[in-house]
């Protein structure tokens, strides 16, 4: 994969909120520093985060959610999203925590509906870490004995990893803010079964 390639070069633009990296919402902001306490290096809160999206966080799919959630506080709020809000979470918990992350995209073969063949676009997050200085991707969607070997936080999840004769497609972009057509695709269907049908394939 090629190295993260961040929007802007000004780490204090991946520290923004907005209306779906809300982390100035009180849930937000209780989350991150309960989730953070007594820890001292971004390493330690980046994974300490991490970890708990990945772990307490379920995919709307999996658990036949019946709402669709969106901003990071309602991730949060109902405990489910789909890989687009799981990452609005991390990114909103990352940033209330003071470390600089983003949000990625790829185009993948649907994981879901393999039968399908279809291309959906994926998303997850970068995040900037001082102590390793570089910017380093995780992807909060999958559960912990999805990763073949062990997910290592200081290297590159091998999952990531795209299928470029399939036609799938790796964004090595790191953006600010949720594209925006990802969001109007997640408000745009009122089921959590219309949404599955109709994943977005571009962003």
């Amino acid at each position: 994969m090629p190295d993260p390639l961040p929007e802007r070069p000004d780490l204090d633009d991946y520290l923004r909120h907005d209306d779906i990296i809300d982390h100035d919402d009180p849930l937000i902001e209780e989350a991150a520093e309960q989730i953070t306490e007594g820890l001292r290096d971004n390493i330690s809160k980046a994974q300490a985060i991490y970890e708990f999206v990945r772990d307490h966080i379920f995919h709307s799919f999996h658990i036949n959610a019946t709402s669709i959630t969106i901003k990071a506080s309602e991730v949060l709020e109902k405990g489910h999203g789909i890989c687009y809000a799981q990452s609005h979470l991390l990114a909103a918990l990352m940033r209330a925590a003071g470390i600089p992350c983003g949000l990625c995209y790829q185009i993948i073969n649907d994981k879901d509906d393999p039968d399908s063949q279809r291309l959906v676009v994926h998303g997850y997050n970068a995040v900037y870490i001082d102590e390793m200085n570089k910017w380093v991707r995780l992807d909060a969607s999958k559960s912990i004995d999805e990763y073949t070997p062990p997910f290592n936080f200081e290297k590159e999840a091998s999952e990531l990893e795209v299928d470029t004769k399939a036609g799938e497609i790796d964004d090595p972009v790191v953006y600010i803010n949720p594209s925006r057509s990802i969001v109007k695709a997640l408000k745009k269907y009122e089921t959590i079964e219309e949404l599955k049908n109709n994943l977005p394939d571009k962003y």
